[in-house]
């Protein structure tokens, strides 16, 4: 505390950002030990891009509710989610669907580290985006208590049994290990759109729960 004025050094990403006027924007930030929060900030430019992760250094009056951006020191750019439309198109809905479902102010550091390291396996343009999409939203709902058990899920859903081997591999292997499971062959009875529609299917049922 300083002169009435509180201030904090956080880590987390930028999730979406608008001008409010020439010199000044708003950004929301999902933040560890501190959930989203919507924020003032001067002109960053680059560094307060969407999707960034970063360290903020944030200042708040003690009379007042608003924390505004001092700085910003970027620790992993994610650039390579916007080389392709699908990966963006993807990041976007995560994002739209944290910010709709978790209450702002609400800690969720688990659910947090969730979207960092699924944003990471999004940035391997060798790995298709919708293996990514299908294991953020499935850890989400595990997270939140909301998973339906995931071979009855896939069962009553049609998926074969080398689709369901897979599909709960991905939810259970780490960020290292999900790499070097898909740069082996998968098995042919692996149908090519099987993630896209596990990913579809997750999503409904978080939406509908």
């Amino acid at each position: 505390m300083f002169n009435g004025e509180e201030f904090i050094t956080v880590k987390g990403v930028t999730l979406s950002r608008e001008y409010s006027d020439e010199r000044n924007l708003w950004v929301k930030l999902f933040l560890k030990g501190e959930g989203i929060v919507a924020l003032s900030s001067k002109n960053f430019m680059g560094d307060s891009e969407p999707f960034m992760w970063a360290v903020y250094y944030l200042r708040k009056k003690t009379r007042s509710k608003n924390y505004f951006v001092e700085d910003i020191e970027v620790q992993d750019d994610m650039f390579n989610l916007r080389k392709s439309r699908e990966t963006l198109v993807t990041v976007f809905d995560w994002t739209k669907s944290l910010m709709q479902f978790l209450p702002f102010e609400h800690p969720d550091d688990d659910l947090l580290s969730n979207l960092y390291w699924n944003m990471k396996l999004l940035t391997f343009t060798s790995i298709p985006y919708y293996i990514s999409d299908w294991r953020f939203v499935w850890k989400w709902l595990e997270l939140w208590g909301l998973a339906p058990e995931i071979v009855n899920f896939l069962v009553s859903n049609n998926f074969n049994d080398d689709e369901i081997i897979l599909l709960g591999k991905i939810t259970r292997l780490n960020f290292k290990d999900i790499i070097n499971l898909l740069s082996q062959p998968v098995s042919k009875n692996i149908r090519e759109n099987a993630f896209k529609i596990a990913a579809k299917l997750a999503r409904r049922f978080l939406i509908q729960t």
